[in-house]
């Protein structure tokens, strides 16, 4: 207590004098640098070969503003060295704040290396425990000590400090770090007076314990046993404990440490802890887990924490934390495999469909291996697991599996071992009943997910990647086909979202990509002869805005190239009348539309506002009351099928209409041989009309040539028996072709839709 009143009562000259501050003689400083090359040369150099030059350094002088080429001063050095009557003669003599430094004060370096007599010195000359400073001692400062950069390093032994912690601390703090428990004592004891205002934060025990101070907690466990169990920033000492070696935890355990306690907050077990936090190799974990399932915590072994996770969650998110390697790099995908084996064997099955929580889930959530996925997954499946269980976004796994892939990025990344990892992954949940028809928030399936993929895929500039990706996303889709995925169940037809991948299309082989997931999407159950309009408008107001749109475009690819702008369209055009409209003669009031080659009727239809008549007869109307009535026949035209749909959209990009391959028109052939009869002539009907009615043009020349022979060559007898058979397997080749009494090559032909 006399050193600390001492320092406040402080004699008027001493207040006054400039010793505390940095103005030091020239001569101080040559001799002070004489002192520390003398201690370098001879650590134990005794005080009687300094004292003469110690006697001429003027008292009034702070000598502990000089220090030395790494930067400490002499009573540092002095301390560092357990110099103990040099250290006592500067305290003496010179008075110095012993509690003034940047960092490294003589307390804290006394107390982390263990030297009593240095700390009951400073204590006596006015040391404070409650002092906090960071410890760069005796290296080089560290990067966020204010004195860093300030001194070059002259020595080869001198390196900056590589401390674990240079956070901010105090006296007791150093002395737990250095395990120094007779220095601990002499704290403890001063902190005991009266008139000591100190304390500390934390129990000692709990410091002990999360510093791995293996002779504090020895000695504490007894001196102040009623910390064993005692709760402070959210642990206890035996969550501290599991950390380090397993001494430590069988050491608290024997002085009654309870094993079932959690962490307040994220309410976590000593198996969480051990398994997230103790960054221990794998033989080390396994070792910890045993001891605390002896212990008490087998009971514990699926309670989940705050957040849903288990201790089976847990060692699946430790894996993807090695993965990553944020600090960690001991455990190897075998390691993962056996610590998740052994706690299965010890009772946490129940764990894998934790509620809300899937362990399946969680395994494509975090792990990147699709290998030790796969080994994963198959264990946790042969253990009972259910791929039907959400994780903890609602989703069941194969949806976590597949939703990843909309970020087109990942399969740059996968090798042809990681995609064949990836489908034994698909392939092994849906053998174990995992529903392909599932969706994500009510709307988001499976399918669409690919099928986003894919359009998102066409986006890509490498052709050679671009394709690779497609028949990677095929071969998902056609597993999930050949367990009963249903194309047919989605609130958007499928074939549409199949059709717009055209927007995408950059090349024309990009066309065989989407005519070969159109056949395969037919081959499994898909209606081709779904009518556009009639699902859009029936999905309500969300989808009347793109059925507008689809009207409007079906408008102006009527009038771009007709041969009246502004004029009317005759409603013949859209399928409405009963006869094929044939050549037309615009003029400003309306368009002429005479009597075709293939019947006489058919004037202009009462849905354009015309005047009807015979062969040759002319119909009526203004160019906004023409486009407003098409518009109308439109909505209500109940053959406005995804054929029509595609051929608008191939008009809009030039460079298709005019490829030399003609690749486009293999999509045309394919709903031509897959579509009804009615259907497929209606929509032919409305194409013809309206192609004939176009001025001749280069781009259009070959679909307007192919829409004529199709619309006025029937099919085959052959192709017509295909169309039945399709039908009566209700659309569903694929699974039924087999059980046909048929010729290989004509189930080929039935299932490939070929001419």
């Amino acid at each position: 207590m006399g050193g600390s009143v001492s320092q406040v009562f402080r004699s008027g000259s001493a207040l006054l004098s400039n010793r505390d501050g940095h103005k030091v003689s020239e001569t101080t400083v040559e001799k002070v640098n004489t002192i520390f090359d003398a201690l370098r040369a001879n650590p134990k150099i005794s005080i009687q070969r300094l004292e003469p030059l110690l006697l001429q350094i003027p008292k009034y002088e702070n000598i502990l503003a000089i220090h030395d080429e790494t930067g400490y001063n002499l009573l540092q050095k002095s301390v560092g060295l357990n110099h103990v009557e040099l250290a006592r003669w500067l305290l003496q003599r010179h008075r110095p704040d012993v509690n003034r430094s940047s960092c490294s004060l003589p307390l804290h370096i006394a107390c982390l290396k263990g030297y009593e007599e240095c700390v009951e010195l400073l204590l006596k000359h006015g040391a404070r425990i409650d002092t906090e400073a960071r410890m760069c001692f005796p290296g080089a400062h560290s990067h966020n000590c204010e004195e860093s950069g300030k001194y070059k390093n002259q020595g080869d032994d001198v390196r900056v400090c590589e401390r674990p912690n240079t956070k901010l601390q105090n006296a007791v703090c150093y002395a737990i770090d250095g395990d120094q428990i007779n220095v601990l004592n002499i704290l403890a004891q001063k902190m005991e007076e009266p008139w000591m205002p100190f304390r500390v934060r934390k129990p000692l025990l709990h410091i002990a314990c999360e510093r791995g101070a293996w002779k504090c907690v020895q000695h504490l466990v007894q001196t102040r046993s009623d910390e064993i169990n005692l709760i402070k920033d959210e642990y206890y000492p035996i969550h501290q404990a599991v950390l380090h070696d397993g001494r430590f935890l069988e050491l608290l355990i024997q002085h009654g440490a309870i094993t079932t306690v959690r962490t307040c907050t994220q309410q976590m077990t000593l198996l969480h802890v051990v398994i997230l936090a103790a960054r221990k190799s794998a033989e080390d974990t396994l070792t910890t887990i045993r001891i605390l399932l002896e212990r008490g915590c087998k009971e514990l072994i699926n309670s989940p924490d705050s957040l849903g996770n288990t201790p089976l969650h847990a060692i699946i998110v430790r894996y993807a934390l090695e993965e990553a390697r944020y600090g960690y790099d001991k455990w190897n995908k075998w390691d993962v495999l056996h610590l998740v084996r052994f706690l299965l064997q010890n009772g946490a099955k129940s764990s894998i469909n934790q509620t809300g929580n899937s362990a399946l889930a969680c395994v494509f959530r975090h792990i990147r291996d699709w290998e030790v996925c796969y080994e994963l997954l198959n264990m946790l499946i042969k253990e009972g697991g259910d791929p039907n269980i959400v994780g903890r976004d609602g989703s069941v796994p194969i949806m976590v599996c597949l939703v990843p892939l909309i970020n087109k990025d990942p399969l740059h990344h996968f090798t042809h071992s990681m995609k064949v990892c990836y489908l034994n992954c698909i392939r092994i949940l849906l053998q174990n009943g995992a529903n392909p028809n599932c969706s994500y928030r009510s709307n988001l399936t499976p399918l669409h997910v690919l099928i986003f993929t894919v359009s998102e895929n066409f986006t890509l500039n490498c052709d050679i990647q671009k394709r690779a990706n497609f028949d990677f996303i095929k071969n998902i889709l056609l597993l999930l086909l050949q367990y009963g995925l249903d194309c047919n169940i989605t609130s958007q037809h499928i074939l549409q979202s199949v059709i717009d991948m055209i927007v995408n299309v950059r090349t024309c082989p990009d066309i065989l990509c989407v005519y070969e997931l159109l056949l395969l999407l037919i081959q499994y159950g898909i209606d081709p002869n779904i009518s556009l309009s009639n699902k859009l408008m029936a999905n309500g107001a969300s989808s009347s805005n793109s059925s507008i749109i689809f009207v409007n475009d079906f408008i102006n690819f009527g009038g771009i190239r007709g041969a009246a702008p502004g004029g009317a369209v005759d409603a013949s055009a859209t399928g409405s009348a009963s006869s094929t409209g044939g050549p037309s003669n615009g003029g400003p009031g309306g368009v002429v539309v005479t009597g075709g080659a293939g019947g006489g009727g058919g004037g202009a239809s009462s849905a354009a506002n015309g005047n009807g008549g015979g062969p040759g007869g002319s119909g009526t109307g203004g160019p906004s009351n023409g486009n407003e009535n098409l518009r109308s026949s439109f909505r209500n035209n109940a053959r406005n099928y995804l054929l029509f749909y595609y051929i608008m959209l191939i008009t809009r990009k030039e460079f298709i209409l005019l490829d030399r391959e003609q690749t486009y028109q293999r999509i045309i052939y394919l709903f031509y041989y897959s579509m009804k009869h009615e259907p497929l002539f209606n929509c032919l009907k409305t194409l013809h009309n309206l192609l004939i009615a176009q001025v001749p043009h280069r781009s259009i020349d070959n679909l307007r040539h192919l829409i004529i022979t199709l619309y006025k060559k029937p099919r085959s007898l052959k192709q017509l028996c295909r169309v039945c058979i399709y039908n009566s397997l209700d659309k569903k080749l694929a699974p039924n072709i087999a059980r046909l009494n048929l010729p290989g090559p004509l189930k080929e032909y039935v299932m490939n839709f070929d001419k």
